[in-house]
């Protein structure tokens, strides 16, 4: 009996020695290393998501996950590349919806189709941003703002000549009947400070570099781009509750795998994604980058890329924009 129990105890033991093995066996993949491309410079929203996934995958999967960066052409040269890439599960774009569906309208060549050379997995965030004017502008509704833009007495900046943030107010624009001055800066940073010292009256542009400025009082938010309000921003209403009805833009980041990657392979990292997207500590990391968690079945995700195509691109097209 007493040996018995002596042979019990060892087994539990044993068995417990093993568990943590068991709690981190990974699954296999077709490649020992997952390189996730990312479209712009290093620290920016696109690297810092990869970095999150690429974090958490490799706990999931039997594969070193790195993440690379290959900015350049508004993301054009990184797409481009993941497009040829060897369709083995090896080779993914972490990045923003704009080379995606604004650049075939912007640009007169792009590398690659967006729809048969590139296999969509799923998105991964979405962001609404802010239609701002600076706190000096005597600006202080988007009622005045709107009979400015009818009246033509007002310009605006964006982050570059056909940057999301220019087509979102082109799209504004359209819904206006009216258009004023476009005055490009070379990012974000100089566009916030034009909008600060009213050399351009307003901008749309994105959460993260705005937001020091509106809470030091400099800029102000008159609009939220998204169909509802943003707790991140109380107060702020959407265009679509302030004469813009149906407005509802939120620029989204995605993974993208190559042309001609397996269905299994897709479908299977889809799912990783998607549980990662799931867990609180990932949700909080990526709302502290002034975004929201958002996954797709791989199906649906094809869908809201043809739909973003024809969106962005009216918009593209009614502006004039180009970037040749």
């Amino acid at each position: 009996m007493f040996r018995r129990s002596i042979l019990a105890t060892g087994a539990v033991l044993a068995l417990a020695a093993t568990a943590p093995a068991l709690a981190l066996a990974k699954d296999a993949w077709p490649v020992k290393t997952i390189t996730l491309v990312q479209p712009y410079s290093p620290g920016g929203t696109s690297d810092l998501l990869a970095r999150i996934i690429a974090n958490e995958l490799e706990k999931r999967i039997e594969a070193n996950v790195i993440v690379e960066s290959k900015a350049g052409a508004n993301g054009n040269i990184a797409t481009a590349y993941v497009s040829r890439a060897k369709p083995d599960g090896g080779t993914f774009l972490v990045g923003s919806s704009s080379p995606v569906v604004i650049s075939p309208t912007l640009y007169k060549n792009v590398p690659y189709d967006p729809v048969k050379d590139l296999t969509p997995i799923t998105p991964i965030a979405k962001a609404p941003f802010l239609l701002v004017t600076g706190a000096n502008s005597g600006i202080n509704s988007m009622d005045e703002l709107l009979k400015l833009i009818k009246a033509d007495k007002v310009n605006f900046g964006s982050a570059g000549a056909g940057s999301p943030q220019h087509i979102m107010v082109e799209m504004l624009h359209l819904q206006a009947k009216a258009k004023t001055m476009h005055v490009p800066y070379k990012g974000s940073a100089p566009l916030i400070l034009a909008v600060m010292s009213n050399e351009v009256q307003y901008a749309i542009d994105n959460p993260v570099p705005l937001k020091p400025q509106i809470d030091g009082g400099k800029i102000k938010a008159l609009a939220i781009t998204s169909k509802t309000a943003s707790p991140k921003f109380p107060g702020v209403k959407p265009l679509a509750e302030q004469g813009f009805p149906g407005f509802d833009v939120e620029p989204w980041y995605g993974m993208i795998g190559s042309k001609g990657l397996p269905k299994n392979l897709a479908e299977r990292m889809n799912k990783y994604v998607q549980d990662i997207l799931a867990q609180d500590n990932v949700k909080q990391k990526i709302s502290e980058l002034g975004a929201e968690a958002y996954g797709l079945s791989t199906a649906d995700f094809s869908k809201l890329i043809a739909a973003d195509i024809q969106k962005w691109g009216a918009a593209v097209k009614a502006s004039g924009a180009t970037a040749d």
